[in-house]
């Protein structure tokens, strides 16, 4: 591995609304992106990642016959409701369902293939669903070994798991305290083992808050505050044992959380802050490893840049890898490819989409 990862810039295209985030199709090299028009409606839009000879053949990373990659729109749909979150990882059957949270408090489940009407249509919360995260894979593998469970945060500060079997109704409610009401900001999930009853998520709020909790067990297994409204939250791997939570915040800073192979109050700490950016464009809006390499994460900040960070062995400091300048606005969203390693989307406040690679 180099000191300094590479990334380059493959593909982007103007998209005509901003782009809260950008998804990965699992198991292909399609796009998914959405959010919301000027006009005020929601939009998802699919994107094919193909050749600029050929639209019916996929690139593949490195790839000699495939020079000239683009994005090109495969399909869209505009609905009333904006759309501010989804996730593929809850879908639960192949081909892979879209599962969004709106801006009003709706939970709906899409197929790509036909995207006038929602297979189902969830009041889940009763103001905007800001973000949502699934237990299940991004890749290959979730087609086969699908999970159905998902986690949903809502402005007025409840967090509630679902699951797809049980549509109507949630499976748990970790509901703020009376006149609390701090706004979940990000949401992340873990599943220690294959079964329904290992669960954990992770919850950032905008005072600062950060929790651990089985929401299956309905039981909080850590709590702190970083001061700074928390805008992503993201454990090191999604499957088996956690050992490392990040979290980024408004205004620049970096948080490593030390797991210690199990969570609870007394052995779950700090490991290390980082201040990443100063500056009027501070605030670092995602956090995400790279799935191939789970040492391996990025951080997107305000100016359009993308910090890469290595976790060494237990009780090491996070090593910067480098920073790379890869759009001109904020970067809203970053998604890395389950199954294609190093390829990367993002969609930022400029209403571009870009895919990129990144060689380690």
């Amino acid at each position: 591995m180099t000191s300094s990862p590479k990334i380059t810039q493959v593909a982007s295209k103007p998209i005509p609304f901003t782009g809260f985030q950008a998804l990965w199709v699992p198991g292909t090299t399609r796009v998914c992106t959405f959010g919301s028009s000027d006009a005020g409606f929601g939009v998802i839009q699919v994107h094919t990642l193909s050749t600029s000879s050929s639209t019916s053949k996929s690139p593949v990373p490195g790839s000699t016959t495939s020079p000239h990659p683009k994005l090109v729109l495969h399909s869209e749909t505009e609905k009333k409701s904006q759309f501010k979150c989804g996730t593929f990882r809850a879908g639960g059957s192949h081909p892979p369902r879209l599962v969004t949270g709106d801006f009003d408090g709706r939970v709906g489940l899409w197929d790509l293939n036909r995207t006038e009407v929602p297979l189902s249509l969830l009041e889940a919360h009763t103001d905007i669903v800001t973000c949502i995260d699934g237990a299940g894979a991004g890749s290959l593998e979730s087609l086969q070994l699908p999970r159905q469970e998902y986690v949903t945060g809502c402005r007025d500060g409840v967090v509630k798991l679902w699951d797809t079997r049980q549509k109507d109704q949630a499976v748990s409610v970790m509901a703020p305290k009376k006149g609390y009401g701090h706004e979940v900001w990000s949401v992340s999930m873990n599943t220690q083992s294959s079964s329904s009853d290992d669960l954990l998520v992770a919850a950032g709020y905008d005072n600062g808050d950060i929790r651990v909790l089985d929401l299956a067990a309905g039981k909080l297994l850590f709590e702190t505050n970083v001061k700074h409204g928390v805008c992503s939250v993201e454990f090191d791997r999604r499957r088996g044992t956690s050992k490392r939570l990040i979290a980024t915040t408004m205004e620049g800073t970096l948080h490593s959380f030390d797991l210690g192979g199990s969570i609870s109050e007394s052995n779950a700490m700090v490991e290390e802050t980082i201040t990443v950016q100063t500056g009027d464009e501070s605030t670092l809006w995602q956090a995400r490893h790279v799935p191939q390499w789970q040492d391996i994460f990025a951080v997107t900040d305000g100016g359009g840049n993308i910090h890469m960070y290595e976790q060494g062995d237990a009780g090491s400091l996070i090593k910067s890898r480098g920073v790379h300048q890869f759009a001109k606005e904020a970067i809203l969203s970053l998604e890395f490819n389950d199954d294609l390693e190093g390829l990367f989307v993002t969609c930022d406040l400029s209403n571009t989409l870009r895919v990129g690679i990144l060689n380690l």
